[in-house]
């Protein structure tokens, strides 16, 4: 995978969910929460998201303006500046750089550390951003709204493993973010740090357990359905902290980890210490 250290499901966790930064962009924890599914082309004709595969597909959108949806209720102008397509087992995927208007200026959404603009993909639905709150962290792929997720941020490495809404796998991308965000409780509260590296498959035969890792935690689109061992888990190795839900409603078993129960649809693993 281009995110990943390699195509078996190995790669960095990172608690950003769509990885969009503020930049000088969205101040006092204001956050981009959505985009509304019809665009602006620069000759004022109308654009839609497409029916079928990523929301925005192909290089003819260049230029098209979207509205934004920020979490206190404003909108915001976005910009699609350039397109990017992807290859292999995401041919039905397309990335672009995207802008935003601020102040009569246009801002890169997704960049480096130094300012330099960095592509984007884009998934129908939405997420809820909050943290430490009932339903914080959810994923809704329903709504009419779509989703700018920074390359690298969990929702895009986990629709660039092949946990895709349009290819029925809606489940598995909600369970996937959980699961790289380490959002044990299910509350949008991470309990991990950057670059922590998790081995990670699914009962989707999109991903496989090919290394000999420990079993950590078995994930639903709620949050982990259990883990293994307290001492063998990204809150303990890496914050030696608990979660608030441990171990309350979260529970240590001998056997979480090594199947798909619970209704489990991702599980993750982490390299023996």
């Amino acid at each position: 995978m281009p995110n990943g250290v390699s195509a078996n499901g190995i790669m960095p966790n990172g608690i950003m969910p769509n990885g969009i930064m503020p930049n000088g962009i969205m101040p006092n924890d204001i956050r981009l929460n959505g985009i509304m599914p019809n665009g602006i082309m620069p000759n004022g004709a109308t654009v839609g998201v497409s029916g079928l595969g990523a929301p925005l597909t192909g290089p003819d959108i260049v230029g098209s303006t979207w509205t934004g949806l920020l979490s206190d209720g404003t909108t915001l102008t976005i910009r699609v500046d350039q397109a990017m397509h992807q290859t292999g087992a995401n041919a039905d995927l397309w990335s672009y750089q995207f802008s935003a208007l601020v102040s009569g200026e246009w801002r890169s959404l997704c960049a480096t550390a130094v300012g330099d603009p960095t592509f984007a993909d884009t998934v129908s639905g939405s997420w809820n951003l909050a943290q430490g709150v009932p339903g914080g962290g959810s994923y809704h792929p329903n709504t009419a709204e779509f989703t700018i997720a920074c390359r690298g941020s969990a929702i895009a490495k986990c629709v660039e493993l092949g946990y895709k809404p349009w290819t029925g796998n809606a489940r598995e991308l909600a369970s996937c973010v959980r699961a790289l965000r380490a959002d044990y409780c299910g509350d949008g509260t991470p309990y991990t740090v950057d670059g922590t590296l998790v081995n990670l498959y699914d009962n989707a035969g999109l991903q496989f357990d090919t290394v000999d890792w420990d079993p950590e935690a078995a994930w639903t689109p709620d949050g982990a359905a259990c883990i293994s061992k307290k001492n063998e888990t990204r809150f303990w190795e890496v914050l030696q902290t608990r979660p608030t839900c441990y171990p309350h409603t979260l529970k240590a078993q001998k056997s979480c980890g090594t199947e798909f129960s619970e209704g489990a649809a991702i599980i993750t693993e982490l390299k023996p210490r």
